[in-house]
């Protein structure tokens, strides 16, 4: 290898490889394969340190032999869980854009997956957010028309930890001004 070049090759190499941790499935897949790595390279170091045939050694086979019975099953749902991964990244960011309809349709398609648990807990937040809009877009028009005691119950009444909750926190204190 021309030693000029190789500056160029390792930089390209860290490139390479940035690009491919941007990528949810080579993120997946090597957080996999380092969950259930670095105990099965632990396992054959303590193996090779065993005398053959004792019951270190025995049990350290075993053990060998289920970290790579695990370690092929995790692999074998491993596109599901990208998919459901993506989705809820998906979903989450039609959400914070506010696109609560499509962020529903996005969350729905979890049930295809048979994740039910997330798609419920998911639908729940939509809801939970497209409420507090709503209440902070009454309370706005209700500001507008002078209304203010009015509008101070709406704000009061939407739910912390909600993306409107910020811009909420910041009218109650104008009103009370």
């Amino acid at each position: 290898m021309n030693p000029k070049l190789a500056p160029f090759i390792r930089v390209g190499g860290f490139i390479a490889l940035a690009a491919m941790l941007l990528y949810l499935p080579t993120r997946e897949f090597l957080k996999t394969t380092f969950m259930l790595g670095i105990p099965f390279i632990f396992i054959l170091a303590f193996m090779r340190k065993q005398s053959r045939y004792s019951l270190p050694w025995i049990i350290a086979i075993i053990l060998t032999a289920i970290t790579v019975g695990g370690y092929i099953y995790m692999l074998t749902d491993l596109p599901e869980r990208i998919a459901t991964h993506q989705i809820v990244i998906d979903g989450t960011s039609l959400l914070t854009e506010g696109k609560y309809e499509d962020a529903a349709e996005k969350f729905s398609e979890l049930e295809q997956y048979g994740d039910l648990n997330t798609m419920e807990k998911k639908l729940a937040l939509v809801e939970k957010e497209k409420e507090a809009s709503r209440l902070l877009e009454q309370a706005k028009v209700l500001i507008y028309a002078g209304e203010k005691d009015e509008a101070l119950v709406l704000l009061k009444s939407i739910s912390s930890g909600t993306r409107a909750s910020n811009e909420t926190a910041r009218l109650i204190k104008t009103l009370k001004e």
